[in-house]
């Protein structure tokens, strides 16, 4: 065979190999892409459940919560920074998914529920009170986000208290 034939076949040869090289990077990638949306969702969801469990940790909070909830005007001194603290720490997480969201690090199914929730905690007048007072601590688009489709959006109470069903 002559020489220049045995290139040809080397240079085929050569080309096959990068795009099975290629398909087999881009399949990594897609795999690597869900494997870091399943880490971030789960990352998320564990950041959250600490900051919903300090509700349950103890009564002392739970009665801060459940009156803040109200309003403000229900709170006494260090209860508003309680509270307030609380909010704010909800707030911050919500800010981090709404970036990774908008970064299309997870499914957008999961944005959805997550939003919803955000939602029903902002019908709370407690809630959108304290989000009146530190709004300003949030980035601009997290803000204008938040204000354009969470406060006065429909929200469903998260809770219903023993006194309203009866």
């Amino acid at each position: 065979m002559p020489l220049d034939q045995l290139a040809n076949i080397a240079e085929i040869s050569a080309v096959a190999l990068v795009i099975v090289s290629l398909i087999y990077v881009g399949i990594q990638i897609k795999q690597n892409t869900k494997a870091t949306e399943i880490s971030t969702s789960h990352a998320f969801v564990d950041t959250f459940s600490k900051t919903v469990l300090e509700i349950c940790r103890g009564k002392e909070f739970t009665d801060i919560y459940w009156r803040g909830l109200s309003g403000l005007s229900n709170l006494q001194g260090s209860e508003v920074a309680a509270f307030g603290a609380w909010t704010i720490s909800a707030c911050r997480a919500w800010e981090l998914f709404y970036y990774q969201w908008k970064a299309h690090v997870f499914d957008d199914r999961l944005w959805v529920g997550w939003k919803a929730q955000f939602c029903d905690l902002f019908g709370y007048p407690g809630i959108q009170e304290i989000w009146s007072l530190r709004s300003h601590q949030f980035d601009v688009e997290f803000r204008e986000f938040v204000d354009q489709q969470i406060v006065g959006a429909e929200s469903k109470p998260l809770y219903v208290s023993h006194e309203a069903q009866t």
